[in-house]
């Protein structure tokens, strides 16, 4: 009985929390492979959620379903339902460069423009006509640097280019660059990896900040970052979720074995 009213007050907690992306049944094809299978998951509002696996299980290729990125694969094809906010967005009503705007997105590698810090950061503005006159502009570059950690570090050099900074620099550049067009949601995959442990440790605490302010969808190898940075945890293997839920939870109580066998390096 007492089990049964844990898991009751558990449900209550889920059903508390509000969901911003609900993921229904989906299904993506790459020509005739099959890369994601019937694939259903609820991504909870300003949390963080970890999306882990090994090599080639489906993580980044759900990633990129999340804001129309597959869009530009020849030959992928997306089937089943993605809701943000209750709306399906591959409906035909739909603009992807809107989408794209509210659903921001920071790849493995930073990729900063050839332009000055400031160009970087402004470029999505202006194309969005998101400020009205050059202060405007000027005080959301300002307020993104902010928000990403590296004013501080640019502010004597906003007209240098972006391209001259260090990697962990040109990272949350990039993640500068994604805030700047008030995304709601920010996808990262595999923001760290090709940073050094103090660049890492620099943007593990800055998604800790964003939170507060946004919902963050993280693809990461490594595990002990999931751990350190997510609320909730889904485990994909060969383009399945084999299992979702609080982080703490999957990490020391998983309920499947396949993902305790991929947490303790059995697999993967």
């Amino acid at each position: 009985m007492q089990m049964q009213a844990e898991t009751n007050l558990m449900s209550d907690a889920d059903m508390a929390e509000e969901i911003v992306i609900e993921t229904q049944d989906v299904n993506v094809f790459y020509g005739d492979n099959h890369a994601l299978r019937g694939v259903s998951l609820d991504i909870p509002k300003h949390q963080v959620m970890a999306l882990i696996g090994p090599s080639g299980c489906g993580k980044s290729t759900y990633l990129r379903c999340l804001n129309r990125m597959n869009d530009t694969v020849e030959g992928c094809r997306v089937v089943g339902k993605i809701l943000l906010d209750g709306i399906d967005i591959y409906g035909p009503q739909v603009d992807e460069v809107l989408l794209r705007a509210r659903v921001g997105m920071v790849f493995q590698k930073p990729n900063p423009f050839p332009k000055s810090i400031y160009d970087n950061v402004a470029y999505g503005p202006r194309i969005h006509g998101l400020a009205a006159n050059k202060d405007e502009l000027d005080e959301i570059v300002l307020s993104s640097l902010e928000k990403a950690g590296l004013l501080k570090e640019v502010q004597d050099r906003l007209h240098s280019s972006g391209t001259g900074l260090s990697g962990g620099q040109q990272q949350r550049l990039c993640i500068a660059r994604a805030l700047a067009v008030r995304p709601e949601i920010i996808l990262m995959d595999e923001p760290c990896s090709a940073l050094d442990p103090i660049a890492t440790a620099k943007v593990e605490e800055l998604i800790d900040e964003l939170k507060e302010n946004y919902t963050i969808i993280i693809v990461t190898h490594s595990m002990q970052q999931a751990a350190r940075v997510s609320q909730r945890t889904a485990f994909f293997h060969l383009g399945e979720i084999v299992e979702t839920g609080p982080t703490e939870q999957i990490f020391t109580s998983p309920i499947d074995e396949r993902t305790q066998g991929y947490i303790t390096g059995r697999f993967g």
